[in-house]
Formats: structure tokens, sequence, C-alpha cells
């Protein structure tokens, strides 16, 4: 179990995994292109041919807001008659500061004004406004209208005639604020009617096809053709935005950090850093990958020119998925899809294009995958995924369009069979590599390891021919057992193969190697002799590591012997100093098995190793093997090897079945009662 200081590193390493990979992908979805259309401006000179990398339809904005301040203007601003006049009349007759003379002529004039109109306000660039009265509207000219704020102006000029210049000034000064407009801007109303008039225009667009020349090299370029650079260089920049990033990192994180929720929901025992990070790794790639030949096949079918629509284009590549379910579990490799499917779909403007049938194929990828015992089979999953991605895109084009022939019905299979290959080439070739770096294996690495070629193993032949006989056949054993109990009958194998390659420090330590007759611990003494059986599991486990055995042999080396007793030399000690000896000496080092493979590479060695060295060759192998197993299990080496006692039954039955087909022990039979005998060779 891991401390609580060493599971809070474990989550702050996997949280900044997270964060770099969401990083990573972020920058991955960058938009990129390699095709080169310059800045100009309108008299500038073009150092090249500039065309149009794309077929576009471009919003015109300038033309569009043009026409849409047309349509504005054709709707006049509104007013509203307000009878103020009579009112503000009356405000006059209450000055007392005024003579009646001054209040006659301002009377008089107050009232031209209003016939006239005074308003509060009118937009600028309106020769005419629409008036609205009790008796209905009507339509004024604009300048017909005394502005509010002219009103004192014009009360200075024309009292003037008759008061004079000076007094005509403070009457104009005390009477401004008496006066109120009877024409009323409505301007809520008038922007309202306005937004409706702009709503109702049309954008416009300007069409440019792929390949059409904008500019020649060595041509001025005119302000049309500056703004249609303009406009195709602002389509190129789209979806460059600080915002749009910022929101597919967010989308990046969430996505990753559901990886690690679904590891501990799914499959708890995969969920460590080792395994977090490389779903990381690998999502990462397929991302990188469809992004990348993604891309380059849009430049192909842009430099053929195909009567393609490149937007819709995709190159499906999934090996996120066969890793996962040939590494560490199905599991684990269904929690890929979410990530690869959702994220690259930001390339297609239909994003349902490309997640329905990355994430269904993506199923498919993983199903044959974990028990690889070639590598044609990832070319299998790799082109199973391709089929089933191809037919769900024929369905979707079918859905969008109809069944009229596209020429994508064609395009998206071709394409999807070479992602298929291309993710294939790719977990092929990449496979040794991450098996050294995550120290991965794979029943393909028991495949290499069980042909016999092995360095050790050849050295094993040549230097301890005896051990080499015993490890084939507690590999034979062990291989039988696993395939009946469904553990990883390779694994056993590889590792009932390389279990005692220990033994090549000292061969002849060991009685299946002694030829000529002589023991040489019948020299030493016993807690000597128990240090060299020991260090066979020690050194076993040092010539692994040289040699780049799989983790999963290696521990089986370790752990093939548990910590049993080596009982002949214990008694030996015993005999010689007396109940006083140190039971420890004579025991392996251990571990106990710590899964299923390795319990069954003891019971395979324990059993072979007794059978082989029984000089008396009439004896019951039934009986003998069943003791063997049940004195391991009374000795609790089997305790963590998950191994169950229905599983052990199975093993047993299957080592009795193996081995009296080798030693042929006759079986005694009860005599008939005629005296005969009913005598069978088994």
């Amino acid at each position: 179990m891991k401390n609580m200081k060493q599971e809070q590193k474990d989550r702050y390493q996997i949280y900044g995994f997270i964060l770099l990979a969401a990083v990573v992908v972020t920058i991955i979805m960058l938009p990129f292109s390699i095709v080169n259309v310059p800045s100009l401006k309108p008299g500038q000179v073009s150092p090249t041919n500039i065309r149009s990398p794309y077929t576009l339809k471009i919003k015109d904005i300038k033309a569009t807001q043009k026409l849409k301040e047309e349509s504005k203007r054709k709707v006049l601003p509104v007013l509203k008659y307000v009878s103020i006049e009579n009112q503000v009349i009356k405000n006059v007759e209450d000055i007392g500061n005024f003579t009646d003379n001054e209040k006659k002529y301002l009377k008089e004039i107050l009232k031209l004004y209003y016939r006239r109109g005074i308003v509060d306000q009118i937009p600028e660039g309106y020769s005419k406004v629409k008036v609205l009265t009790k008796n209905g509207e009507k339509v004024e000219d604009a300048a017909k209208f005394i502005r509010l704020n002219h009103v004192r102006n014009y009360l200075k000029q024309d009292l003037s005639q008759f008061v004079g210049e000076k007094r005509a000034g403070e009457i104009a000064e005390k009477i401004e604020k008496l006066v109120k407009p009877n024409y009323v801007y409505q301007k809520e109303l008038t922007e309202t009617l306005w937004s409706e008039a702009e709503s109702k225009v049309k954008p416009v667009y300007i069409t440019l096809k792929k390949g059409e020349v904008v500019v020649r090299k060595g041509e001025r370029v005119t302000p049309e053709v500056a703004a249609k650079i303009k406009l195709i260089r602002e389509e190129k920049e789209k979806g460059r935005g600080i915002n749009k990033y910022l929101a597919l990192g967010v989308l990046s994180l969430i996505l990753f950090y559901l990886i690690v929720k679904l590891y501990k929901v799914v499959n708890p025992s995969a969920f460590n850093v080792k395994n977090v990070l490389f779903s990381f790794f690998v999502v990462t790639l397929d991302i990188f990958l469809i992004r990348v030949f993604t891309y380059l096949a849009k430049l192909i079918v842009e430099s053929l020119n195909l009567p393609l629509n490149e937007h819709l284009l995709y190159v499906p590549i999934v090996t996120s998925t066969i890793f996962a379910s040939m590494f560490i579990t199905k599991k684990v490799a269904l929690i890929h899809i979410f990530p690869v499917s959702i994220l690259p779909s930001f390339l297609l403007p239909k994003p349902e294009l490309f997640i329905v049938p990355m994430a269904i194929g993506g199923i498919f990828s993983c199903f044959d995958s974990r028990r690889y015992r070639s590598r044609e089979m990832i070319y299998k999953s790799a082109f199973t995924m391709g089929f089933f991605l191809s037919l769900l895109q024929e369905m979707l084009l079918v859905y969008y369009y109809g069944l009229t022939f596209k020429p994508e019905n064609v395009a998206f299979p071709i394409l999807s069979m070479i992602g298929a290959g291309i993710a294939a080439v790719v977990v092929n070739g990449l496979s040794p590599l991450l098996i050294n770096i995550f120290k991965f294996t794979t029943d393909m690495v028991y495949m290499e390891l069980i042909n016999l070629n092995h360095p050790l193993l050849r050295k094993l032949v040549l230097k301890a021919p005896g051990t080499y006989s015993h490890s084939v056949m507690v590999a034979t054993l062990a291989e039988a057992a696993a395939e009946t109990i469904g553990a990883n009958a390779l694994l056993a194998k590889a590792g009932g193969l390389f279990h005692d390659i220990g033994k090549l420090k000292n061969p002849q330590a060991f009685i299946e190697n002694q030829t000529n007759g002589i023991n040489i611990h019948d020299k030493l003494p016993p807690e000597k002799s128990a240090a060299i059986l020991r260090s066979h599991v020690e050194y076993g486990e040092e010539l692994g590591r040289k040699y780049n055995l799989p983790e999963k042999v290696i521990d089986i080396i370790k752990q093939h012997h548990g910590t049993k007793l080596m009982k002949y030399f214990y008694h030996k000690a015993k005999e010689l100093y007396g109940d006083k000896v140190d039971e420890k000496k004579f025991r392996y080092p251990g571990p106990k098995p710590q899964f299923k493979e390795a319990g069954i590479v003891l019971l395979a060695d324990t059993v072979e190793a007794a059978v082989r060295s029984m000089k008396d060759k009439d004896f019951d192998l039934d009986e003998v093997i069943h003791k063997l197993i049940m004195d391991e299990i009374e000795d609790g080496q089997l305790t963590q090897s998950g191994l169950s006692l229905r599983d052990i039954a199975l093993i047993e039955k299957v080592f009795k079945k193996v081995l009296s087909g080798i030693y042929h022990n006759r079986i005694e039979y009860p005599e008939e009662e005629n005296g005969g005998k009913n005598g069978r060779s088994g």
C-alpha cells in the first residue's frame, strides 16, 4: 500500500500531466498553413502570384455595412407633437420683470416659433422627418424646425428690433429655460425601426473559387484586389482568437481529467502514474497524427484541384485504443475514445461527421488487440476499425445528402483505409520503443521469448543442459495449466523457460547438471549449500535485468521458490548443530508468488523437479503430485498468488495428465476371479 505522502506526490504528478497534455493538444490544434498570402495595400506591386487557397464565400463586411446604412437612411427619424405652447405662453405672462410691451412682443414671437415647430433633437444627415400627431403621421422637412438649443439666439435676434440688443439678450437668457419643445424626438422608436431595417439587409459575399488568381506577380494591387487579399487573410486567420484557444484548452483539461476519473471507475487496478502518463501520450499522439495527415490530405486535394469539399475531409488515425488494449486493458482503451473523437472534431464544420465514426470505429479497433500473437493482428484490428468507420461515414453522408452521389462517398473510405494503415504502421513501429520506455509487455514479447533462440536459453543449453531440460518441462506444464484456468499461457510459458537462468552462475551445484556422479554439496556445510541455492534466484534476477527481460518474467524468476524451506539442508544443519539452527538462512528470499502465472510456475517447478528426481519409477504419480501441491498450500506459498482452490484443483489435474504421458508409471489393476491380470501400460 502507498503511504499518504506517495499518494499525494502521485496526485500532483497526474495533475501536472493533465495540464501539460492540454497545453500540447491546444498547440497541436492551432490552425496552420503553408500557403503564403502576403499583406498588400492598394498601389503596391504583388511580389508573387496570389491564388485563393480554397473556394471561399466571404462576407464583405464593408459592403454589407454600406447597405445597412443605406437601408437605415430610408427610415426617417420620428418626432411626436406635444401641445405645450399654451403652457409656455402662460408662464411668460407670469414673469414680473418684463414690461407689458416686452411680454407682448415675446408672446407673439414664441407663437411664431411654435407654429414653425421647436424640436429637441434631429439626427444628423436627415433632411426629412416623420411627425406623429393626433390626426396621424406626416413627413416634414427637417429644416423647418427650430432646434431647442438655437431658441436663445433666435429670440435675441428677433427681440432686438423692438427692445434693443442689450435688453433682448437679457430677456432671451431669462426666457430660455421656460421654452419647451413641442416636437419631441422618439429615440427608442426610431432606433428600433433602424434595427429592423438593418436586419432585413442580406449580407454581401465575395465569392472566390479555389485556385482563382487574385493578382499576378508584378501587377499593381487595386483597392478591390487589396480588399480580396485582406478577406482571404482574415479567413485564414479565422479561429485564431484567444477565446477559441482558451475554450479548446479548457475542453482538453476536462477530457484529460475525465480519463483519470474513468480509470478509477472502470479499472482501478490499472490506475497508476505510469499508465496515466502512457494514456496521455498515446491520445496526444493520435490527435497529432490526425492533425498532420488531415492537413497533408487537404494539401494534396488542393494541389490536384480535386472536386472535394476540403473542409469535410479528415484522415482517421486511432493508435491509442490499440496501444491501451495491448499494454493495459480493453476497458482503459475505451476511455481513450472520448478525447480522440471529440478534440480533433474541431477541424470540421460538421463535428458529427468526425465524432460518430471515430467513436464507434475506435471501439472496434480494440476488440482483438489484447491477445496479439503476431504483428499481423495489429493490421487486422486497424483495418477492422477502418471498415466500420467507412461504413458509418457513408451512412452520415446519406443522412445529410441523401442517395445523391458525391465525391466524398469515394474519398472517405479511401482516407479511412489510409488512416488504418498509418495506425497499424505506427503501432508496430512504436511498440518496441514504448515497451522499453514504459516497461510494458505484450503477448508478442512473450512469443519472441519462447522461440528458444534467446541468448540466455542458448547459454542454458550449453552450460546447464539438465536445467534447460527441466525448464522446458516446467514451461510445458505451466502453459497447459495457465490455459486451463484462463491465465496468460504465454507469460506462464516464458516464466517457466527463464525461471532457473540463475543456475548459469554455478551449474554443477544443481543435481540435474551433475553427470559424473559427484555432488559438491557432500563436502559443503549445509548453510553454504543453502546460500548457493538462494543465489540462483538473485543471480537470475540480475541476468533478467541485464538481458532486458519483461518485468513480469523477472517477477516469476524472483517468486518461483517463494519463501520455501530448503528442507534437506535445513535438516542436515539440525543434525550437525542441533535445534538452534536459524530457519531463515534455509529459506528462499521470496517474495511469495504475487500473481497467478508466478504461482503456476512455482507449482510446476516443484512437481517436475520432484518427479524427475525419483529413482523408483514405480510410484503413484497422482498421489505424489497431490501431496507436493498440498505441501505448498499448507506452507502458505500460494496465499498471495490469486489462485483459487478451484484453480489449484484444475492445475493438479493438468499436471497429472501431462506427466502421466511422459513417465508412463504402471497402474496396478485388481486380479480377475480366474486368477489372471488385466494389466495395461499407462
